[in-house]
């Protein structure tokens, strides 16, 4: 996996789960008239329009992003989720984040996680060793085994040539 896969495999996915979690949302409270946290799917996590319009525009400009701007997106995610996160972890359960956002302990989870897995596809591409920790644990892929191949045949070449071939038959001698 080159070093900005990491990246761009985190913006789709969180962008995937934001853009589902939005639309989600909106079918369980779609109001956008007062600020407050109106709904609530699964495991109390509780949704309104405001929010339900954060997730999916984040994940939508995330899976624009992906292609060619992962990295970008991937520092805008740690900050503005982690960030979130961090604030809601401070406010009192249940109240509302810029007079707009819920902050219940389960919204406040998943904001922290968004930003903690920004942070890890962040440093996993800019650290060359934490890649290749990665790809030992999840084995290599097609372009690292042609890489490989190649390297042992430019070694064996070095080292005294091709291998001569065996016809089957016996040395002269035997």
């Amino acid at each position: 996996m080159d070093r900005t896969s990491y990246t761009r495999l985190f913006a789709v996915c969180a962008s995937t789960f934001l853009v589902l979690l939005g639309l989600i949302g909106f079918l369980e409270d779609p109001s956008f008239t007062e600020p407050g946290i109106y709904g609530s799917l699964p495991g109390d996590y509780a949704v309104n329009g405001w929010a339900n319009a954060l997730h999916v525009l984040t994940g939508l400009l995330g899976l624009t992003m992906a292609a060619r701007l992962s990295r970008p997106f991937s520092l805008i995610a740690l900050v503005l989720f982690g960030g979130l996160g961090l604030w809601g972890i401070l406010a009192p359960d249940g109240t509302l984040l810029a007079g707009v956002l819920p902050a219940t302990r389960p919204v406040n989870a998943i904001n922290l996680a968004i930003g903690l897995l920004a942070l890890t596809a962040l440093v996993a591409a800019e650290r060359p060793a934490i890649g290749r920790r990665l790809r030992r644990i999840t084995g290599p892929g097609e372009k690292s085994r042609r890489r490989e191949r190649a390297r042992k045949l430019g070694a064996r070449r070095r080292q005294g040539g091709r291998r001569a071939p065996t016809t089957g038959r016996s040395t002269p001698d035997g």
